[in-house]
């Protein structure tokens, strides 16, 4: 007859390995980390009135706080699909006049992109007109859908010659965090 040799030692180890490695990172502080999704939030003003006029502040995915602004003279930006860009359309977009102003804390800046998706599915207020030649001050995101690998644009605010805004609660949130960016910047 044949003994068997037990397995329950080898068991009882790799049971002892799996239970320390998880008390260990239990007790571990987690760091944040940059935002996996790849998003772009801005706040802008455009006008047409005379000549063409484009400046704004943008947060990228990494946190990073820039201004932008293009100069008398510079094409207009239009990116190829009116509701969305490429990568590279917005890199040309934001590199007029670009300047990093400071990095956002990650915390901050992950609490803020997890509004973005509830954001974009909100329905926007009714279109008034305000005015004529005042141009349009535009508050939005940019949420990366990998299936087109496009940026689908997010509209959070619009103010100026028409007045419109996306009514749900996070897009407000949004709006309020870009509008308090612009006004630390001196």
């Amino acid at each position: 007859m044949l003994k068997r040799k037990s397995k329950s030692p080898f068991v009882a180890l790799f049971a002892f390995v799996l239970l320390f490695s998880a008390a260990c990172a239990y007790g571990q502080e987690q760091k944040p980390q940059v935002s996996e999704q790849r998003i772009y939030c801005e706040i802008s003003y455009t006008n047409f009135a005379w000549g063409y006029q484009h400046r704004g502040l943008y947060v990228d995915p990494q946190g990073k706080l820039y201004s932008y602004q293009y100069k008398r003279g510079d094409k207009p930006w239009s990116p190829r699909s009116a509701d969305s860009a490429t990568e590279q359309e917005l890199e040309e977009k934001y590199s007029h006049g670009r300047t990093l102003i400071r990095k956002i804390d990650l915390q901050e800046l992950q609490e803020k992109y997890k509004l973005v998706e509830p954001a974009s599915k909100g329905k926007m207020s009714k279109r008034l007109q305000r005015g004529a030649d005042q141009g349009s001050s535009v508050t939005r995101c940019y949420l990366f859908e990998a299936v087109r690998e496009r940026y689908k644009e997010v509209e959070l605010k619009v103010a100026g010659d028409w007045s419109y805004e996306n009514l749900a609660p996070s897009a407000k949130k949004l709006a309020m965090w870009l509008a308090s960016l612009q006004a630390s910047v001196p």
